[in-house]
Parts: structure tokens; C-alpha cells; sequence
């Protein structure tokens, strides 16, 4: 939806900014995707008049013409079939730059010099239309800014608007929301309409077939109408809007769309075929040719107006090519309805068409109001500007009215969902505001207009409550005292920071789904029993993936085949199990699944290298040192889809709560991924129970350390882990830190062993440490180093 800034403007008596605008529609939810200027190919553009043309020699298609440009008169070559003495012109002058990045310089054609472009809307940046220059109005004065006189120094405004929101498809739906955050009401045009003697009535009728799918039609009846082109002010705004201008008749049925957002059809009244509109379901197979010139076969689903024989038009889609308006027109139907939004969608799906109208309709058209002011708004602008003779009378069906909701508003329920204080009579102004009719105190009786056809609820209005007075007002949860406020749960902070860390950490968030190919499954790890899916809709996604590590794999794939080889990749997600006969039909686990695969990144201190298992591990560990699993520790344990070389179980105290390791080459062959891929994988739940909360923070040490270091032969099945943690309980609460600097496997010692150094740093928290007694409690660790692993101390 795009729309001009002035209109807004225009339409709420405001003086804000246009990022203003921007800022404050986007937060109230009316989101503003796009702010760009209108005049950017206007600069050093001026009108000028044409005084004098005259040939140039050896040239039959370019003239020169002698234009006054306000400040003295010029030679401009110009090829244009439609440029004639006395019009008044839009001028390019030197250096002005026009669409198509053409520049304007001083030329010689044919032996004549140009200091000037006589310019078309396409070179200005207004429309494709390049049959011809742009010729300006009598009133032009030589001199003034194109910019000036055309009055556009205005911005388009592009808004990305959700589903449920069919009041937004329009000026003043947009303007409605701006002047509700103003605090002022809404300034819609008056419509000065004067209707003759003659009834409308006495020239056609209505009937409707099918009142489910079209439960309103009106019409209204205007004769004596000159097609002509429209105003500027008309076509300023559907420029704007991205719409091309045609001829007043359109030009009039599209602007009311922008400016209501209810779509209007003119039909030719007299190239209409009958004096009577018969609203019908296709007939299957029937033949009905659209505007665009293309014939369609229909169905049963397309909604047709005709005139009781033949289709004049597909129900808000598009009309017929055989009743629309031309150059030639004199009397017009002009229709304005309501028909089903599922109705539309269907209909236009099968015509393959998608237009402004069809667009307008599927989000769901006001029945009421709508369709009474957009008819009488277009009806008057035709009086106006087409010099129309509006007969007396709507000829209105509608069977069955649409009866606006009433909904019950309780103000303090809305105050404890949203843990706010908003004042009753504020929300009672935002309803006002908006256009809904409040009666009573507590609970309020709102009324909501047929132009808001997404409000149903209670909870909705309380969203409109919200929207308006500011998300900015709802408190954060720590403050919260709203007894149905729902604050943070633990598991959502603890999310939350994962996703901190690990984006700190380099990482890129995956977002998947749960579903896989049951082949991949299979492959990966085919001990584990998927949950199926009854009815698959693709055979490719017919089972629930049963490690986040399948759904990963399809990731990495994806990226390599789009040459993005270095990869950082996290995701929070569940995989799913079959349930037990005593349980659900399937159990479900959340899980954290982190893959690295390639290189990391040059520096000005390192060259790239491969990603590696320490690579992985560290973030392991950033996630560890983080959330305080201090007993975090890997052991060897087999997985088939991991590498024996590198195949880690993860361990927290008794409890096993992931995996890390190398993927084996046919596990990633198996996900269409030829690279190295390192992956780890865990369980959410035992890792937040195993949380410690807030870091806790020592003073620094006041007592000196005393290090150690020790040097050991073990053999080569002993982990390093192992050998860490039994001497952290042999040196009990002195020893600080226990590290491993060093590892050898070589020719030195026998081939089944191997060497690892350790450094041992002792230090108290009240007391300076004796030489003696670091020596006894070294010696303490060796003894235990003999006695659990059979260690060799070597010397030093």
C-alpha cells in the first residue's frame, strides 16, 4: 500500500514530519515500510513557454524550439509529435538529472546547440509515458519550480500492513490511525452532491442470486458525463499511489478506492445490454472475456454481474471488456458492493488476476458505510468534474443487513492483561477516537463499525488499547503487579541468553521445522523410531525429526550449494519420540543443536584455518562458564553418526545431556553434505535445572599463589578429564586451578602410553601457604595419580 504524505496531512490538519509519521504508525502497528521523495528528477526542472518553432535543416522528426524559461529566452531541440507554439512546458535546465540517470548538457544536434530538455512524464520520473512531452496548464507561470507548480514536494509512503487490517487499505484508514495517536478526529471530504428529478430507478434494477456471497449491491446512475483527463490534484495522488491515470471516469473510481478503500466499478451504461444488474454464480464452462482482453472458462466459485444474460464483470475482480468505459462515453453505472472475501479469493485464483480491487475485497470491504460514502463521494466527483447529471436515488439491495458487533469492555480486566494503569476515560477516548460507539462504565458496551472487521473480542479491543495509547506503557515483567500479567518464564530468559551468548560467539540462528524425510532418519540413526505423519504433504517431510542435527544438515546443505561455506549455526527447536501406551500419542524434548563447518575468518593477527573440535568445544564452554555448569565434562561414547575419532557424550554430575563430536561421512552424505561438520546437541531442560543462577563475584585473592607443575606417563586409554578431576580431589579446596599444558606420544616412551603435563596452582583464601605444605599436599596428588591410573611420574 502506498500512499502520498500530503494526503495524510491533509486528511488529519497535522504539521508532523514525515519520519514522525513513519515512527508513529509503525509502532501503533500500521507499519510504514519504505519513506521516499516524489520530486527526485525535478531539480533544476522550471516551466517554460514554447514562443516560436521552427525546422531544422536535414531533419524531419526534431524541431528547435524558442522557450522562455522566466529569466530570459532559449534554444531547446525537441522531437516531441505533441509540443506546439504557446503551450507551457516542463524545462530541463543544465545539470538536471532525469529518470533513466540521463543528464542534461549543452549538445549539438544537426548543427544546432540545446542548453535545455523539454521533458515527458517518463523523464520525470511520473509514469512510463513517453508518446510525448508533459504539457502543463494555462496558469503556469515561466520560471516557477516544476516542483512548485505541480505541488510535489511530497514523499511516498510504502506500508506493509498484516492480513486483518482492511481498513488500512486506505487514506483514510491510515489517516484515521495518525489523527487517533494526535488525539484529533479524522477530516474526511465533503461530498457536495446534488441529484436531479429523475430516478435512478426508472433507468435499472438489482437483483441478487447468491445474497451469501454478495449480500449488498448498490448502484447509482449518472448521465451526461464528458471523459476527459483528470486534474492534476487526481492524478498527484495516483501517481503516488503507483497507479497509472487514465481518464477522469477511472481516475474518479480508483481515487475513492485509495481514499475509502472500497473498491467502485463504472460500467458503460449504454453498452451495458439491459436496464437490469442480476448478481449470479457462474455457470461451469461459461465464457467471459476480462478487460485485459483475455477469455476465461468458469467455474461455479467465480461470482458474475451481469445484465440478466450475459457476465459484464467478474465480482470484484475485474470488469468485462465489452461494458467499459471509453472515450465515447455518456451515461455510466456505477457500482458499488459487498461481496464474500473467501468468495474472492477463490475466484481470483482461478481468473489468475490479482488487482487493487480483488486485494481490497478478500481482506473484507465495509458493507455499510462504506459502500454509502464511496458511492456518494464518487457520484459528486463526477457531478464535479465530469459535468454528470447524478439521478436521485441509490438502487440498493440488501436483503439481509450486516449488523455491527457489540462487544463487552471490562476497562480493568484490559488494566490487568496488560499490567497497566490506563485511565478508563483514555480508553474511552481511543474508542471514540476510532469510531466505535461506547455506552455505559463497567463494563463499556463498544460498538464496532463494519470497517473494522478483525475486532471479535473482547482481547482485541484491549489490542486496540495497547496499539494506541503505546507498547511503551506496558511495564516490563520484573515490575509487573497486573494479577494477570504474565511475566517471564524461566525457560524463555534462559533462551533468551542462550541466543545472547552465542551470537556473541559468531554463531547465526537457524529457524527449521520439525519435519524430515523418514530415508534420513533412517540413515542417521536408525535405531530411533520417528513419529509418522498420517498425511504427509510432501513425501519428502513424512516423519518428526528426531534430532535437530537432520533438520541441520538440510541447512548446511542449503548454504554450501549457495557458495556460503563458513558456517556458524545454532537452534533452539524440538525433536519428537513416539509416546509409550501409558503416555501421549509422542513426547516431545527441546533441545540446543550448534554445527560449525569450514574456515574461520582472516585477521590482521591470523591466517584462516579449518573450524575444529576446539572451536566447538569453546562454545560449549562459553555456554558452561556462563550458566555455571562446573561439572560439565565429555566421555568417549559411540554414535553412529559420529566419528569414532571425535564421538563425545555430554555429562552433567550422573546425568548424560547431549552429545558433541565429528558427523561421520555418511551421516552427512546421507543430508547431501560432502564438507567437514562439526555439531553438538543437548537437552534444554537438564541444562537449565543445572543453572546456578547469577555469578557470584570474589574479592581478589590477598595471598600469594604457589604453582606447581607435574609431568606423568599414563597409558593412552586414560582420559585427560580423569586424570584432571582426581587431582582436583586429592588437593582438595587448595588446589585454584588444575590445567594440562602439554601432551606427547612419541619415540621417548613405549608406544602404548603417553605423556601429559599438568600445572597445579595452590593457593588459600586466609592464609599465606608454607612450603612444606604445598609439597605435602603435592605429594598427596601423586600418590593418588599412582594409585588410580598407574602413573609414571617423570622428572622434570
Amino acid at each position: 500500500m502506498k500512499i502520498s504524505y500530503k494526503w495524510l496531512m491533509e486528511l488529519t490538519g497535522l504539521d508532523w514530519s514525515v519520519d514522525e509519521v513513519a515512527d508513529r504508525l509503525t509502532l501503533c502497528g500500521t507499519a510504514c515500510e519504505y519513506v521516499e521523495p516524489t520530486a527526485v528528477y525535478m531539480d533544476k526542472v522550471v516551466v517554460a513557454e514554447v514562443l516560436d518553432l521552427k525546422p531544422i535543416e536535414g531533419a524531419d522528426k526534431i524541431r528547435l524550439a524558442t522557450v522562455n524559461n522566466g529569466s530570459g529566452t532559449m534554444d531547446v531541440v525537441c522531437g516531441a509529435p505533441n509540443v506546439a507554439k504557446g503551450q507551457k512546458v516542463p524545462l530541463a535546465m543544465l545539470g538536471a538529472r532525469l529518470a533513466g540517470d540521463i543528464v542534461i548538457k549543452k549538445a549539438k544536434i544537426r548543427g544546432v546547440e540545446s542548453c535545455g530538455m523539454i521533458c515527458s512524464e517518463r523523464e520525470l520520473g511520473l509514469s512510463d509515458d513517453h508518446r510525448g512531452i508533459m504539457v502543463l496548464g494555462e496558469d503556469a507561470i515561466p520560471g516557477t519550480p516544476l516542483v512548485d507548480y505541480l505541488d510535489f514536494d511530497d514523499f511516498q509512503l510504502t506500508f506493509e500492513l498484516t492480513p486483518n487490517r482492511p481498513d488500512s487499505m486506505s487514506a483514510i484508514g491510515i489517516a484515521r490511525d495518525l489523527a487517533v495517536l494526535a488525539k484529533t478526529t479524522l477530516i474526511k471530504p465533503e461530498i457536495n452532491l446534488e441529484e436531479s428529478d429523475e430516478k435512478a430507478s426508472d433507468y435499472i434494477s438489482v437483483e441478487i442470486d447468491d445474497i451469501e456471497r454478495c449480500p449488498r449491491y448498490a448502484a447509482r446512475v449518472i448521465r451526461g458525463v464528458k471523459v476527459a483527463e483528470s486534474p492534476w490534484w487526481i492524478k498527484k495522488k495516483l501517481i503516488i499511489a503507483g497507479m497509472r491515470p487514465i481518464n477522469n471516469i477511472v481516475d474518479i473510481s480508483n481515487l475513492v478506492m485509495l481514499e475509502c478503500g472500497h473498491p467502485l466499478h463504472a460500467f458503460d451504461l449504454d453498452r451495458f445490454g439491459s436496464d437490469k444488474v442480476v448478481v449470479r454464480r457462474a455457470a461451469e464452462g461459461e465464457k467471459f472475456t476480462t478487460l485485459d482482453g483475455e477469455e476465461h472458462l468458469l467455474i461455479d466459485d467465480v461470482l458474475l454481474i451481469t445484465n440478466g444474460e450475459d457476465g459484464v464483470a467478474a465480482a470484484g475482480v475485474m470488469g468485462g471488456l465489452n461494458s467499459e468505459v471509453e472515450d465515447d462515453t455518456v451515461n455510466l453505472l456505477l457500482e458499488a458492493a459487498y461481496f464474500d472475501p473467501s468468495m474472492i479469493r477463490r475466484s481470483r485464483r482461478h481468473l489468475g488476476l490479482v488487482t487493487e480491487s480483488s486485494q481490497r475485497f478478500e481482506k473484507g470491504a465495509d458493507p455499510n458505510g462504506g459502500i454509502d460514502w464511496a458511492v456518494d463521494r464518487a457520484a459528486s466527483l463526477f457531478q464535479q468534474l465530469a459535468g454528470g447529471q447524478v439521478l436521485e436515488g441509490v438502487v440498493d439491495c440488501y436483503p439481509e443487513k450486516i449488523e455491527r458487533k457489540k462487544i463487552n469492555f471490562r476497562p480493568r480486566r484490559c488494566n490487568d492483561i496488560l499490567g497497566t494503569t490506563i485511565d478508563p476515560d483514555r480508553m474511552h477516548e481511543i474508542f471514540r477516537l476510532l469510531e466505535f460507539e461506547v455506552e455505559g462504565s463497567d463494563p463499556l458496551e463498544v460498538t464496532v463499525p463494519t470497517f473494522r472487521p478483525d475486532i471479535e473480542k473482547e482481547i482485541d479491543l484491549i489490542e486496540e488499547i495497547v496499539r494506541i495509547d503505546g507498547f511503551d506503557a506496558v511495564p516490563d515483567s520484573h515490575t509487573s503487579i497486573g494479577p494477570l500479567f504474565t511475566p517471564i518464564l524461566p525457560i524463555d530468559r534462559f533462551r533468551r541468553e542462550i541466543r545472547q551468548i552465542m551470537t556473541a560467539s559468531g554463531f547465526d540462528e537457524m529457524l527449521t521445522h520439525g519435519l524430515v524425510h523418514s530415508v534420513l532418519v533412517s540413515k542417521i540413526s536408525p535405531d530411533t523410531d520417528p513419529v509418522k505423519i498420517t498425511n504427509p504433504s510432501s513425501e519428502d517431510l513424512d516423519v518428526m525429526r528426531t534430532m535437530l542435527l537432520q533438520s541441520g544438515l538440510e541447512v548446511v546443505r542449503h548454504n554450501v550449494s549457495h557458495r556460503n561455506m563458513d558456517l556458524r549455526l545454532f537452534e533452539i527447536g524440538k525433536v519428537y519420540f513416539p509416546g509409550t501406551p501409558d503416555e501421549d500419542d509422542w513426547i516431545e524434548e527441546e533441545r540446543l543443536s550448534l554445527l560449525l563447518s569450514g574456515r574461520t575468518e582472516a585477521t590482521w593477527r591470523d591466517k584462516p584455518r579449518d573450524l575444529d573440535f576446539y572451536d566447538m568445544a569453546g562454545a560449549v564452554q562459553a555456554l558452561s562458564e556462563h550458566f555455571g555448569w562446573s561439572d560439565l565434562r565429555y566421555e568417549p561414547a559411540d554414535f553412529g553418526w559420529l566419528d569414532s575419532s571425535l564421538s563425545y557424550k555430554l555429562m552433567l554430575g550422573k546425568a548424560e545431556v547431549g552429545w558433541i563430536g565429528l558427523i561421520d561421512r555418511k551421516a552427512a552424505k546421507a543430508g547431501g553434505v560432502k564438507e567437514t561438520v562439526l555439531a553438538a546437541e543437548m537437552k534444554l531442560l537438564p541444562l537449565l535445572e543445572a543453572c546456578k543462577g547469577l555469578s557470584e563475584y570474589k574479592p581478589l585473592p590477598i595471598y600469594p599463589a604457589a604453582p606447581r607443575d607435574l609431568a606423568i606417563v599414563v597409558k593412552r586409554t586414560i582420559n585427560a578429564g580423569d586424570i584432571v578431576n582426581s587431582v582436583r580431589e586429592a588437593a582438595g579446596e587448595l588446589a585454584e586451578s588444575v590445567e594440562i599444558f602439554d601432551l606427547y606420544q612419541g619415540e621417548q616412551i613405549d608406544k602404548d602410553k603417553k605423556s601429559i603435563a599438568l600445572s597445579v596452582t595452590y593457593r588459600s583464601a586466609d592464609r599465606s601457604l608454607s612450603h612444606d605444605e604445598v609439597d605435602a599436599t603435592q605429594k598427596i596428588v601423586v600418590e593418588r595419580l599412582k594409585r588410580d591410573f598407574n602413573a609414571e611420574v617423570r622428572d622434570k
